[in-house]
């Protein structure tokens, strides 16, 4: 017997391939802070994220990790190990799959890009208006640092 295949739709925002898109989230946490980005942007404009977005055509996930890091907060990726792979199609409105790194980084932070500010927060205090499932991801985060 062959495994059913149920009937796909077309993309959304194509109109042609039911595909997934792939984005990335950067963790970097300094001093017990960690660093988030309040999104200037739809999805969730206006809500507070971690540094992020679309992998782009012919860029590897950890290109898009060291790209989006520059573009959105003027900071240098030094390191950045993969903290896990978060697939819920309903994490992001348009069902992107998120590739998040732990991420070490150095610089001057300032807000650009798609980012309208940022700020460190404290790990035991992060805003509530969390975009995506940010909070679940650095969640997972303070468990694997044994933090939670």
């Amino acid at each position: 017997m062959g495994i059913m295949k149920k009937k796909q739709k077309s993309c959304p925002c194509c109109g042609r391939y039911p595909t997934r898109s792939v984005t990335i989230d950067a963790l970097i946490v300094q001093n017990k802070k960690i660093l988030l980005i309040k999104r200037g942007v739809t999805p969730y404009k206006d809500r507070w994220a971690l540094p992020g977005g679309h992998v782009d055509f012919d860029e590897t996930v950890e290109e898009a990790v060291r790209r989006e890091v520059r573009e959105e907060t003027n900071l240098t990726v030094t390191s950045a190990k993969l903290l896990g792979v978060y697939s819920s199609p309903k994490r992001h409105p348009k069902q992107a799959v998120a590739v998040s790194y732990i991420v070490d980084a150095k610089g001057d932070a300032k807000a650009g890009d798609d980012a309208e500010n940022l700020d460190f927060f404290p790990l035991d205090d992060l805003p509530e208006n969390l975009a995506f499932d940010h909070k679940e991801i650095i969640g997972d985060y303070l468990a694997k640092a044994g933090i939670a």
